[in-house]
Order: C-alpha cells, then structure tokens, then sequence
C-alpha cells in the first residue's frame, strides 16, 4: 500500500468568512472609487479646454473622453484577468506517470484533478477554472523550467500545495472571489501601470492588497501543510526553499546567456535543456545559495507569505522520502526531450533568428572583442604609427626596454581596458585555430582545436611581469596555432 492510500485529507482551516466579507467589501469598493476619482480627472481637465476658447459643450465632451480613457485600462485589466492559460497540451500518452501523480496527489489533498494539463517554458505553476457549456473546465499550467531542476518528490510537494491551495478555495466561495480581486488588481497595477488614474487609487488599492494578501498568504499555508502531510516534510520544506535559489540562478542565466544571445539577435533553440546544463554548472552557487537565510519579507501585493514562514510552517512535519523521489521530475514525460523541443518553440524575442548556442557565441565573441580591438590599434597606430599598429609592434618596444612608459602613454591616450586580450583573441579567430564555445555558468569564450580553453589574458600575463617577457607571449601564441601578425590592424 503507498503512503498517499493510507492519508486522510484534513480539512482546510480557511479565513473566516467574516474576514472574507469585509475584504470583499473593501474590494468591491474599488469600482466606485475607481469611476469617481476618473470623472475628478476629467472635470479637472475640462476648464483647461474651456480656457482654450472652446465651447463649453466641446470642453465636457473632452473630459468625458478623458474619464473613459483613464477607465479603459481597469477594462482591459478585468479581460486580462479571464484570458485563457496558454500552453502545449500534454496527453495521458505523452506522460502517464505524470498523469497518475497529479490524480494521486489530487485525490491526497483533496484537490481535483484537471481536465487539461498544459505544459509552457516558464518556472511557474497556476490553475484556471471556466465554464464550458454548464459546467466548470479545469486546467492546469507547469511551466517545464518547474520540472527541470527539481526531484520527483519535490514536484510532488509543489504540486500538491498548489492543489491543496485550490481545494482550500473550493471550501469557500468568498476566498475565490477575493483572490480574483487581489489577481486583477495586480494587473491594474503591473501591466497598466503608467495609466495616471493609478496615483489616486494606489492608495485605496494598497488597503485591498493588505487585507487579500493574509488572506491569500493563509490559504498558502494551508496548502503547504497539506502538501507536508502527503509528500513528506523533507520534500516540502526542501522545494519551497528551492524557489529562492532558482529565482536568483534563473536571472543569473536569463544575465548571463538567454539575454546576451537574443541581444545580437539570435534566440537559441533549447532554452529548457541549456538552464539544465546551466544549474549542473553551478553546483557550489545553487548549494550555497541553499545556505543562505530564507528572506521573512514580502511585497505589498504579494499574495502568499515569506519563504521563511512557509518553510518554518512545515518544517517539523513528518514525513521521509518515497520511492523514486530523488530521480529527476522531468522523467515523469515519457520522452522528456520531445516536450522540451515543443516548449522551447514558445520562446519568442523581437528581431532575433533561430540558431545554436554555438553560434550565438560566435556573435559574442565576435562583437565584444572587435570594436574594442579595433580602437585598440587605433591608439597604438596615433602613438607609433599605422605601419606599426600591431601586438608585434607593441612586443619590440617593450623588447626594448620602454614597457611602463608605453603602458602610460597608452593609458593617456585613451587604449580601452582589455585592448590587448581583445587584440589576441582577434588574431585567434582570424588564425581559424578556435572555435567558440558556451560556458555554462560564465558566458563564452574560445577553445583551441583539441578542446584547450583559450584564454587571451594568460598569453599576454608575461607582459605585466615585474620582469617583462615578450617571449612567452610570441610562444604561447605559436603552441596555439595563432598567427602574430593576423594581431594587427586592417
């Protein structure tokens, strides 16, 4: 018998409905205050057309056109709120065992079970209930980036506080409806937020938002503790805590790869396998960040509590590993490699091309290192003359004895930091002895022919030696297979 056959779902202890209510009142409030505070803007606005020498009927018409300007925004937010979840759906062919688990977990916690399992390339999870011909259609939404780093059993955890959060809501109709509100203020106040009808109701919202938010952040809670009694504490206190520590490696990623990549114009085509390798490169980062003290502060519109207060919340709960929780999540797809090809088909960036890491390196390397190398010999060439605007140039003189007052006159003149490795690893690529490789966890960089990595500052380190060595350099450059001369200005 599995652990899930042996639980009995607790019920929930929601908000009271008393607190629901008044909440709902307070957010029902919203409505009016909204239309008064855009008809003040708009009689505001009218004398100033009045004063222009138009008529007075011209000068209402126009602060009515403001008004209902400033309330399309609140219009567009309430579509917003209702638009559908957009995903690639997953079949019960395409991941049976992920199919089971959620019925499993659904049935622990007294979830229900979706009617569409969507899947889409971002790292978050979310529901959504419509009504379909009379009756209520259940979908739910894993972004792939959810099952990539995390264990069977932390995705068991996370699915089933998610759930359990959902059943919570069930109980009580008014906590739906209060998450609603809280979830379309948001969108007044992220998506629409240069609207100026937002200075004066930011101010009554920011009441809604305290009162939704505990709300909210209690029903969270209670489907953490649910998710604790059927998962196991240790998986549950060890995905929520894992939500921090990938927040922090997804935007170190996103800074690192994805964002450079679509920069020059070319978006990679597997994001989802490239944030595996990613998390697998940094090792020593994710256990560290892992170490770091849980943050006990929230944002004014939050709606579920500090990661430090979740995790204090199970953290004693029993509960130990069950079979096959340390195996990867992404194992529940029955072929992982084809769900992440068809989410990776979601990424869009403007103006980019599909394409390779591998290329999207070259573009990198080609670009940090060209302009910069060519000012580079443009201020060599002022100072020794354009025969001489060449790192072997630069090597005579300092052959020569005159390094430190080179390195100076240089400095003065305006060399850019990084001239000199940008001039090698030019000559590099022009030798067609490199090749461009992605450094997950760094950026790019190139690689000698036999996989060596090439680094442009080690060949030319004998050069701010106490003891200058232009030997080295000219050596290391030939055991390399680059050129000197190809160091050199077109």
């Amino acid at each position: 018998m599995s652990p899930s056959t042996q639980l009995q779902p607790r019920p929930p202890r929601p908000a009271s409905k008393l607190a629901c209510m008044l909440c709902l009142a307070l957010q029902w409030g919203f409505v009016p205050w909204a239309i008064l505070s855009a008809a003040l803007l708009g009689l505001l606005f009218a004398p100033v057309i009045r004063d222009s020498g138009l008529p007075v009927p011209v000068a209402l018409l126009g602060g009515t056109a403001v008004t209902v300007a400033l309330l399309m925004p609140l219009v567009a937010a309430r579509r917003d709120l209702y638009e559908p979840l957009k995903g690639e759906p997953v079949s019960r062919e395409q991941a049976p065992e992920l199919w089971a688990l959620i019925e499993e977990t659904a049935t622990a916690v007294g979830g229900r079970v979706p009617d569409t399992l969507l899947v889409d390339h971002l790292p978050s999870l979310s529901s959504q209930r419509e009504g379909r011909r009379g009756s209520a259609h259940y979908t739910l939404l894993i972004g792939l980036q959810i099952f990539t780093p995390r264990t069977t059993g932390q995705f068991r955890a996370l699915l089933a506080s998610h759930l359990a959060g959902r059943a919570t809501s069930l109980s009580l109709p008014h906590e739906i409806r209060v998450s609603v509100w809280h979830s379309y203020l948001n969108i007044v106040f992220t998506k629409y937020y240069l609207n100026p009808l937002n200075l004066l109701l930011w101010p009554y919202s920011a009441l809604c938002f305290a009162a939704s938010s505990r709300i909210s952040a209690a029903r969270v809670l209670v489907g953490d503790q649910a998710a604790a009694r059927f998962a196991g504490g240790a998986n549950t206190w060890s995905t929520i805590t894992e939500i921090s520590v990938l927040d922090r490696l997804g935007r170190e990623f996103d800074e690192t790869h994805l964002h450079p990549a679509t920069h020059v114009g070319l978006l990679p085509l597997d994001v989802v396998d490239a944030f595996s390798r990613f998390l697998d490169a940094v090792p020593e980062r994710r256990a560290a960040l892992r170490a770091q003290p849980l943050s006990n502060r929230t944002g004014w519109r939050d709606p579920w509590p500090s990661l430090a207060r979740r995790v204090a919340a199970v953290l004693d709960a029993p509960g130990g590993l069950w079979p096959g929780d340390e195996t990867p999540a992404l194992g529940l797809f029955a072929d992982p490699q084809a769900i992440a090809a068809t989410v990776d088909a979601m990424w869009t960036a403007p103006r980019t091309v599909r394409g390779s890491w591998e290329q999207a390196a070259a573009r990198l390397e080609h670009r940090h290192h060209c302009d910069r190398a060519a000012r580079s010999y443009q201020v060599i060439g002022n100072l020794l003359g354009t025969s001489r605007a060449s790192l072997e140039g630069l090597l005579i003189e300092i052959d020569g004895g005159r390094r430190d007052a080179l390195f100076l006159e240089l400095d003065r003149r305006g060399f850019p930091a990084g001239g000199l490795a940008s001039m090698v690893a030019l000559a590099a690529m022009r030798s067609q002895e490199m090749r461009f490789e992605v450094r997950w966890g760094e950026g790019t960089g190139l690689a000698t022919g036999d996989g060596r990595p090439f680094d442009p500052k080690e060949i030319i380190a004998p050069l701010f030696a106490a003891v200058p060595d232009p030997d080295a350099v000219r050596k290391a450059l030939a055991e390399r297979g680059v050129d000197l001369h190809r160091a050199a200005a077109d």
